[in-house]
């Protein structure tokens, strides 16, 4: 086996990559706040979160399905909304959102101010 090959196995194994892969994504971190509150339309989602287009955010929250960590339930009847919702594998991840919440404010305020470094 080469060596890059061994090193992308390792990753594929690593739980610090695997956690990264899965919330990776430039919209799933607000993904993730809107659907904290409570369970949202598609559309709902879509006019909370400035600047995403329908087709990322759709591709985005079919990978959060796929991981188990967004469930969509669609009405029984044609032409009502369809919602998502956090599924409780995916509540796990509010302490992990907390943490980098506080590490990033941290890190925000140690570059903006250079000399404290």
């Amino acid at each position: 086996m080469r060596k890059t090959a061994m090193g992308y196995l390792e990753r594929d194994r690593c739980p610090l990559y695997t956690a990264i892969r899965v919330i990776e994504g430039r919209w799933k971190p607000m993904i993730f706040q809107r659907l904290g509150d409570s369970p949202r339309g598609f559309g709902e989602l879509r006019r909370s979160i400035d600047g995403v287009t329908a087709k990322v955010l759709r591709e985005q929250l079919r990978e959060l399905e796929a991981e188990g960590l967004v469930a969509r339930s669609a009405a029984p009847k044609p032409g009502l909304p369809v919602r998502y919702q956090l599924t409780p594998h995916g509540k796990t991840l509010g302490p992990v959102f907390e943490c980098l919440w506080a590490w990033g404010t941290m890190h925000l305020r140690r570059i903006q101010s250079p000399t404290d470094n």
